[in-house]
């Protein structure tokens, strides 16, 4: 008789998520999650710069992310994933990991703000590749959030090579300046999700 009151009572209490068919059952009458599919994020970041990604949501706790970036003087890409604490609720503690390069190029606007063919060489021939660990929180509804997030990035940036008039007839000529190491890093943006 024990047996059976403790059964009934396990039964009553813990409301079936599966039925013997396989068949997804509402938990005490709300509806089953649901997130948008797919969205949009746009951010401004260290070491990132500005950045526009295609955002997929496969799972409940995590997003997917590819965009571009540009940080004024180059373009390149990055990929992310993303996983979200407490994904129905307003404030959404976030986790990241990704990673990018942004190629070396010279924006139309470099030669009018730098006179100096020197300096202007050096700023464009930089190659920058980069890996982020990030915590941070995303505030606002399932389909519009604002996200801050901050932590640590691995750089691995280099110099192209580069020729320097020392006046007269005289160059010099480097062969390029590789720089790795630790940075903080830091990223502000929104997220605008749809469905």
């Amino acid at each position: 008789m024990l047996n059976a009151a403790l059964t009934a009572l396990l039964l009553t209490t813990a409301p079936p998520l599966v039925t013997a068919e396989g068949v997804t059952l509402e938990e005490d009458g709300r509806k089953p999650w649901s997130a948008p599919f797919i969205g949009v994020q746009l951010d401004v970041g260290v070491p990132d710069g500005i950045g526009a990604s295609l955002v997929v949501t496969p799972g409940r706790f995590f997003r997917v992310s590819v965009g571009g970036l540009s940080n004024g003087v180059g373009a390149g890409v990055r990929l992310g994933l993303t996983l979200v604490a407490f994904p129905s609720s307003i404030f959404r503690p976030l986790l990241g990991v990704d990673g990018g390069y942004v190629f070396g190029g010279e924006a139309a606007w470099l030669p009018d703000l730098i006179e100096d063919e020197a300096v202007r060489a050096a700023i464009s021939g930089v190659n920058l590749g980069f890996a982020n660990a990030q915590v941070g929180f995303e505030l606002g509804s399932k389909n519009v959030a604002f996200t801050l997030r901050a932590g640590i990035a691995y750089i691995d940036a280099g110099f192209a090579p580069q020729r320097f008039s020392t006046g007269g007839a005289s160059t010099v000529t480097s062969s390029g300046i590789g720089i790795k190491g630790f940075i903080p890093s830091a990223r502000l943006g929104f997220v605008f999700l749809f469905g």
